[in-house]
């Protein structure tokens, strides 16, 4: 088993692949890490997830340009501050 994260090449150049990829990467390794489904087998809630998830992968972003990457954030940080209230509703 695997993944793959894709990367759309006219929108990208090697002035911009680090601050694109390496967030991008670390969304799709949270999804590829956790799985689809829970331990007791039903199917993950992805908004749910991002309860706990986003916390962590913004940690990451920060971690990042820390280390000298110029990570682009996952959302804009007024959003990450507020949990739920960005949050898109049907």
């Amino acid at each position: 088993l695997g993944g793959q994260q894709l990367l759309w090449t006219e929108q990208s150049g090697p002035q911009n692949l680090d601050s694109i990829v390496w967030p991008r990467a670390a969304t799709s390794a949270e999804v590829f890490w956790t799985g689809a489904t829970l331990p007791d087998g039903s199917q993950r809630n992805t908004a749910a997830s991002s309860d706990t998830a986003l916390p962590r992968l913004h940690d990451l972003q920060f971690r990042m340009v820390a280390r000298g990457v110029n990570a682009i954030p996952l959302q804009p940080q007024w959003c990450a501050v507020r949990p739920g209230v960005c949050d898109l509703t049907a």
